[in-house]
């Protein structure tokens, strides 16, 4: 594998104001699958920074995919373009009633005894719904989770942090207890300790098990990290469910809790895929994008409410670059060439 590194920015100020390096990654890949190679290129980048944080001590940020294309071929060079739509908006407003709930949860946080580990509950809540990956959103939600075991164990009435079995010695007959490290509190919140009357008990058991196995397989390494993240996708939803619906009942907030749970996550991915031709002959050193994205907005239209705008800048001269604009219907992890969805587009 072979790597170059560029600054995003030319002017030096800007390098400092918006930061952002531009990584090359040369590498093999058996995947002919356009997005699982994308995939493949976007962890040997994280692998590349993560190594570089080791060498530098330097707290490099995410990594955005921006194109990946195939050199293998003669005569036309076939890529796939990221136009990675930003959707800062929420179109949920702030009501009257948000704003009244905030203020009886503000409240309680301030005057209750544990109104510490409820406001680090929210907060590392909200830390769970910005991140896009559902590993980290997961870490995020369990450690609010642990954040409340005390108070949902004493609201629950069970010992914290430990599972207490009584017994007694068979050879001398003296009594003990064996303790063993477990969630106490939040298992049995989960399990439907304050919400026995729901029919879905079963459901949250299950729950539960998969919580607590995902936490066990993260946090211990004991499982490849491909399936891991496979796993955190299914379970990332309950996880921050159990973890909102636990703040809102410590914070006397009960009619905030639900039964159902909508994860929100930011815009569908939206590419370009498609092909240069004659073939890209640049040397690794010197490659530029096939396209620079100069503009990216979201326009009012009158059949689909709000859609993206792109103005896309050519940067292979006289090079015929044709393609077709795709939504990508699954997370870029995860995705293949058939969760491809074409998008419609005017120009």
């Amino acid at each position: 594998m072979q790597s170059v590194f560029k600054p995003s920015q030319v002017d030096p100020g800007l390098q400092r104001a918006l930061g952002g390096t531009l990584i090359h990654l040369e590498f093999e890949a058996a995947e002919s699958d356009m997005l699982r190679a994308a995939s493949l290129g976007i962890r040997l980048t994280e692998d590349v920074l993560a190594g570089l944080a080791v060498v530098t001590g330097i707290p490099f940020g995410g990594v955005t995919f921006v194109q990946l294309i195939d050199i293998t071929l003669e005569g036309e060079t076939p890529f796939l373009f990221s136009l990675a739509p930003r959707h800062l908006h929420s179109d949920r407003p702030i009501n009257k009633s948000d704003v009244a709930h905030l203020q009886s949860m503000l409240k309680h946080w301030d005057h209750l005894l544990k109104g510490g580990r409820l406001r680090r509950a929210a907060a590392l809540y909200r830390r769970s719904l910005q991140e896009d990956d559902d590993v980290f959103a997961f870490q995020e939600a369990y450690m609010g989770l642990e954040a409340l075991e005390p108070p949902l164990a004493e609201q629950i009435g069970v010992s914290a942090g430990a599972e207490e079995t009584r017994g007694k010695c068979e050879s001398c007959g003296a009594e003990f207890v064996r303790r063993r490290t477990v969630l106490n509190g939040v298992r049995a919140y989960i399990r439907g300790a304050k919400h026995p009357e729901t029919a879905a008990s079963t459901q949250r058991e299950k729950e539960w098990k998969k919580i607590n196995a995902l936490r066990q397989g993260l946090f211990h390494s004991l499982e490849d990290f491909d399936k891991l993240r496979s796993e955190a996708r299914v379970v990332v939803a309950a996880a921050a469910h159990y973890l909102h619906d636990a703040t809102c009942c410590l914070s006397h907030a009960h009619s905030l809790e639900t039964p159902t749970f909508k994860l929100l996550k930011g815009a569908k991915q939206l590419v370009l895929k498609g092909a240069v031709v004659p073939g890209i002959c640049d040397a690794f050193e010197e490659c530029r994008s096939i396209l620079t994205l100069k503009e990216f907005g979201w326009d009012p239209h009158p059949k689909h409410g709000f859609v993206p705008r792109v103005n896309l800048v050519n940067n292979r001269g006289t090079a015929d670059v044709g393609g077709n604009f795709f939504w990508v219907l699954s997370p870029l992890d995860a995705a293949t060439e058939s969760d491809l969805k074409p998008a419609d587009f005017e120009t």
